[in-house]
């Protein structure tokens, strides 16, 4: 997933790369202008909004799946109580 520049400079030049990339997409669309253009524009605007929504639907379920997972320093002390009660153990 694209990150958000952190500079001011970078800012720019992304919402400058972004601006090209649109005027570029409409001159290309006014060139070839027909049914054809469209219908895949809005076959490629479809695809776009399917995957934002299928990864933003991953993202959450590996969240909650993450969310009650035990954390390193868990299993840690559960094996050194382990080891621990083995070693106290005649």
């Amino acid at each position: 997933m694209a990150h958000w520049p952190k500079t001011v400079s970078g800012n720019l030049l992304a919402i400058m790369f972004v601006a090209v990339a649109a005027l570029a997409l409409v001159q290309i669309t006014i060139a070839l202008s027909g049914t054809f253009v469209w219908a895949s524009l809005a076959v490629l605007a479809l695809a776009c909004v399917a995957v934002i929504t299928w990864r933003r639907r991953a993202l959450t379920a590996h969240d909650l799946a993450v969310a009650d997972a035990p954390s390193f320093a868990d299993d840690l002390r559960r094996m050194h109580a382990k080891e621990t009660l083995q070693a106290n153990t005649p």
